[in-house]
């Protein structure tokens, strides 16, 4: 079943604002026992199958932004992760290369057409702050590209081979099927990859970018799957490269 539609009222940067405060909502959630084990009982299944136990946590953060089963995978994969309820201070995904400031990263550099899909523009309603010509103006742009220099499910995976002791001819394999999947096929796959990374505490998704992506797999997955498999391999490179 595809995914239900993104709301045509809400721009990319609110969508974004919302997968950000989605998974600092669940995070917090998980602090209690009994709802992390709810929320992880979804286990990438479909939605008829995750029944109450999630619902009762997540319908009313969902309703107004689509996507239901992109936000009920991203939920149970934050669950199955016990170690991170426990940590001090905001999550953080693990980065390739040091965390983006303001100026310095490479996607910072980047003209913001080349940093993201054409969905990834503001769109359908007019955008406070919009330049005169209708274009997103610099802030937005900026945050366009900070949002592009944060790990995506790609880099994710190159880190956990060049890290975390995954074998890569294995971890090529698994890129290359995942970034061929339907959405009924991808999510299942998906879970059972992330929980073999979380049993080995390894490569720290970005779990906000992994949830927009999924969120879009069933509009716009040539261009996401190229993007993970481009940032698989040129991730790799650059982590084995600096080992030699």
């Amino acid at each position: 079943m595809p995914e239900t539609p993104l709301p045509p009222t809400l721009t990319t940067a609110q969508r974004r604002e919302h997968y950000d405060d989605f998974v600092a909502a669940v995070l917090d959630l998980c602090a209690t026992n009994s709802i992390r084990s709810d929320l992880a009982s979804g286990r990438g299944r479909p939605l008829e199958e995750c029944g109450a136990r999630m619902q009762q946590y997540l319908v009313a953060r969902v309703s107004r932004y689509g996507a239901r089963r992109a936000h009920y995978t991203v939920a149970s994969l934050i669950a199955m992760q016990r170690h991170l309820v426990h940590e001090d201070g905001l999550y953080t995904p693990e980065f390739a290369v040091p965390a983006p400031d303001d100026s310095t990263t490479e996607a910072a550099r980047l003209p913001a057409a080349e940093s993201d899909s054409p969905l990834d523009e503001p769109a359908h309603t007019p955008v406070p702050g919009s330049s005169p010509a209708g274009g997103p103006v610099a802030g937005e742009r900026t945050a366009v590209r900070h949002w592009r220099a944060r790990p995506d499910l790609g880099s994710s995976l190159a880190i956990a081979v060049a890290r975390h002791g995954f074998k890569q001819h294995r971890m090529d394999d698994q890129v290359k099927i995942l970034t061929r999947l339907s959405s009924p096929l991808l999510h299942p796959l998906l879970w059972r990859l992330t929980s073999r990374l979380a049993n080995r505490d390894a490569a720290r998704l970005d779990f906000a970018v992994l949830l927009e992506d999924l969120a879009r797999w069933d509009y716009d997955q040539l261009h996401i799957a190229d993007r993970w498999r481009e940032s698989y391999f040129q991730t790799l490179d650059r982590l084995v490269s600096q080992e030699d």
